[in-house]
């Protein structure tokens, strides 16, 4: 009988335990911060709302002051050359566009990813690769046989540059925890 208490006490301890690292995953490491924003630049389309959360969460870590080496800014990381590519798409397209507003680098984020989703047939693993490592590398990739147009995973050896290959690895990890954590 105290076996039973033992064992008992054990899988309560575990199941509490449980319940709170999920709680700690969805409030502090998983978190949904600008989410509202984000459905609203993904409405109409095919892009989940949590594989953008992902591509924040990998690009800026939710910072919206983050600046990169190639001088990338904001949550989704855009460049002005990124904002200039889809600028067709806004009525705004003045030189002052503040990539530091999370709610316009959202928009302007998605909307870059949307060009890259259809520019590659729906293939979203090839546009995160392109969203990373530019569309010019991944054209030249495709062209050369180094992955494929029709990519189906995101375990690829071949991809040439390391960060690109673990942003893909990250991006796609983060979206699978987001999708387990929010049950979609």
């Amino acid at each position: 009988m105290k076996k039973i208490k033992t064992i008992f006490k054990c899988i309560a301890i575990l199941a509490i335990l449980c319940i709170l690292l999920y709680v700690y995953a969805k409030t502090f490491i998983y978190k949904t911060p600008y989410l509202e924003y984000i459905e609203e630049s993904c409405f109409g389309s095919s892009i989940d709302p949590y594989l953008v959360l992902s591509i924040i969460r990998v690009e800026s870590g939710f910072n919206p002051n983050a600046v990169s080496n190639k001088e990338a800014r904001g949550l989704m990381q855009v460049r002005d050359a990124t904002f200039a590519d889809v600028s067709d798409m806004f009525s705004d397209t003045s030189k002052n566009i503040d990539l530091y507003n999370p709610e316009t680098n959202i928009k302007i984020g998605i909307a870059y990813f949307k060009k890259l989703v259809n520019k590659y047939d729906g293939n979203y693993y090839i546009a995160l690769l392109a969203y990373n490592a530019g569309m010019g590398n991944v054209d030249s990739w495709i062209t050369r046989g180094i992955i494929k147009d029709d990519l189906d995973n995101y375990i690829v050896p071949s991809i040439p540059f390391n960060e690109t290959k673990n942003y893909l690895r990250k991006v796609i990890s983060t979206y699978n925890i987001y999708k387990i954590l929010y049950n979609l």
